[in-house]
């Protein structure tokens, strides 16, 4: 429904706004001291970085920031690593917000 409501140019513009979002929060995310990226591939609304702190950490203390900082990745990363996902409805002032919370978290 959703799909046919946007129309063609709407999905573009959608997905356009995905994109830019995802990279302005992984720029903000990689900006930040001992995060780095787990892949360096394209990537379009989830991309996974690594920590120093372990993944399932990071969750809960962003968690009492009021921030669903994504999903913990398993033992293969070191328990380090962490899936990231942005939407087209964040806008830059909740992205700003959410890297420094990570920030602060990993800290």
């Amino acid at each position: 429904m959703q799909l046919a409501w946007l129309g063609t140019s709407g999905l573009q513009e959608l997905a356009l706004r995905c994109a830019r979002g995802t990279r302005y929060t992984r720029d903000a995310v990689l900006a930040i001291d001992g995060v780095g990226p787990l892949s360096d591939a394209p990537v379009f609304r989830e991309f996974a970085v690594t920590t120093p702190v372990a993944g399932e950490v990071v969750v809960e203390r962003m968690a009492d920031d009021g921030f669903l900082a994504g999903v913990p990745l398993g033992p293969e990363y070191g328990d380090r690593g962490l899936l990231l996902s942005v939407t087209e409805r964040r806008t830059r002032d909740e992205i700003d917000a959410f890297a420094a919370a990570f920030e602060k978290v990993i800290r």
